[in-house]
């Protein structure tokens, strides 16, 4: 077993390769010239690998910690098609034609790409500095308690279940029942993708309650096993299966990770292998999602629906397009946003609440999804973290960023090991930062913000329900040390009274 010292000295030998790295490609540029797209594309890949290795060693709880997570989920979202097309092969899947109207090297294209293995760089640097393995590495570390404190946490936990639920409940059913009101053929797997976008983007509210849902199955993680967080658990299946049917990967993907990422938290998981299988389980599920958007679900047989995972992380490495476009548009003289994007999506939410007159979503030029629909054919195309932190910040403002994010993870991820609390505030965090992956995050900040007001609520409700059955203990001592005192003083009066 390595020495601390040695896992210290190692850390940050791997930070200072990185960072150097890093620092080459933002003053060098994109390398142009021949050769160019195979050295863009070689870096991309190896960064991508390398990497994901470092973050592994470097995470607590290995592959089954957030950041690793979230960095193996944001390199299948941008990196595939540039494997593929370093390796030479074929891309697998009916999308080839679509791929080559955007995905051919030029400098844009080679530009986006750079711009992806510089967040990959930058995201490593802010978590090996910060991020380390606990010496033991057996997982999430149980706290001893006493007695009244051990009764306040589960108060807290079967709060924390009972807020959850409500909220899965009350959210599964308003996002099930408005599409069943709206366009029932989705439930039935009619219609596929391009008509569920375009139902959501007809009722935003439907939004804010698939978002919510996340938030809400944090907390019936995070909480007390129970009878209530079986409800819970299985509103949510329903959901989770419902949108796959109806063609959505997204929202299944991003809950069920962050559903993964809590319990990590709260309990020992299974070795790093299950971990591999269960990504390429997603993949397989995400190939045969992508199927049945396609074709409907009557229409997909089942060996169709089983898919190949090779080509589910094609289909998910289209998001590359919309940091592609980004490109363009600043090639083209678009402003950076200066962060606007990030607090839009807030400053509508407050707009709304004093009843400020405010352009319609579709049409506010404050938000990215106005920029999609007006300048990208076919705009359904989501987007991505990497193309947004561009837009905002430009190039070092985006690595500047994306080191921030990295080292967020690197510190949150080593602390609060097997605290509820934490895990459940972990996961409405996380579960609204993966989302951003491959959307905007013009709900980002408004999600993390009712989570964590549900988690708030969650702790005060459990410190109420504590108080009141303490009180409710403390009123049965009382009775039962008054007992014995009154038999006493009643004994020699039925003495005397006796005949």
């Amino acid at each position: 077993m390595s020495s601390p010292g040695s896992l210290g000295l190692s850390r940050a030998i791997a930070a200072l390769a990185v960072a150097i790295v890093l620092v080459w490609s933002l003053l060098s540029g994109v390398p142009t010239g021949v050769g160019a797209e195979m050295r863009v594309f070689g870096l991309t890949v190896v960064v991508a690998v390398v990497c994901t290795g470092l973050l592994v060693r470097s995470a607590p709880l290995g592959l089954w910690s957030g950041g690793p997570m979230f960095f193996v989920v944001l390199v299948l979202f941008h990196v595939p098609l540039v494997a593929f097309s370093l390796a030479g092969a074929d891309i697998p899947g009916d999308d080839v034609d679509y791929f080559s109207l955007w995905f051919t090297p030029n400098g844009q294209v080679l530009r986006a790409v750079w711009l992806v293995a510089q967040a990959l760089l930058a995201f490593t640097l802010g978590y090996v500095l910060l991020g380390r393995r606990r010496p033991t590495g057996s997982g999430p570390a149980v706290q001893a308690l006493d007695d009244e404190a051990g009764r306040a946490r589960a108060q807290t936990e079967a709060a924390m279940t009972l807020t959850g639920t409500v909220i899965v409940v009350v959210t599964v059913a308003y996002v099930l029942g408005t599409i069943a009101l709206v366009e029932p053929g989705l439930l039935l797997g009619q219609g596929g993708k391009r008509l569920y976008d375009a139902t959501v983007a007809a009722n935003p509210s439907l939004t804010a309650g698939i978002t919510f849902t996340l938030s809400g199955m944090s907390l019936v993680v995070a909480g007390r096993r129970s009878s209530v967080r079986t409800v819970g658990l299985v509103f949510f299946g329903v959901f989770a299966a419902s949108t796959l049917v109806m063609g959505s990967r997204s929202s299944a993907l991003y809950a069920l990770v962050g559903l993964v990422v809590v319990l990590a938290r709260l309990r020992p998981m299974p070795r790093q292998v299950i971990a591999v299988l269960v990504v390429v389980t997603g993949l397989v599920v995400v190939s045969s999602v992508e199927r049945i958007r396609d074709n409907g679900l009557a229409d997909t047989s089942v060996g169709e629906m089983l898919g190949s995972p090779l080509a589910a992380t094609v289909e998910m490495g289209a998001t590359l397009r919309p940091v592609v476009e980004t490109v363009s548009w600043v090639d083209q003289g678009e402003a950076h946003r200066h962060g606007m994007t990030f607090a839009v999506g807030t400053i509508r939410f407050v707009e709304l609440l004093a009843g400020v007159d405010r352009e319609y979503s579709a049409v506010d030029p404050r938000l990215v999804g106005t920029l999609l629909r007006d300048r990208v054919e076919h705009y359904a195309i989501g987007y991505s973290i990497v193309a947004e932190s561009f837009l905002n910040f430009g190039t070092t403002g985006s690595a500047l960023l994306f080191v921030a994010f990295g080292m967020t993870f690197g510190r949150w991820d080593r602390r609060g090991l097997g605290r509820p609390v934490d895990a459940a505030v972990y996961g409405v965090v996380f579960s609204a930062l993966l989302a951003t992956v491959r959307s905007t995050s013009t709900t980002t900040v408004t999600t993390i913000l009712l989570g964590l007001a549900a988690v708030v609520f969650s702790i005060w409700l459990g410190s109420i329900r504590h108080r009141s059955a303490e009180r409710a203990v403390q009123q049965a001592a009382d009775r039962a040390a008054r007992l014995p005192a009154t038999a006493t003083a009643s004994e020699p009066v039925s003495a005397v009274a006796a005949p």
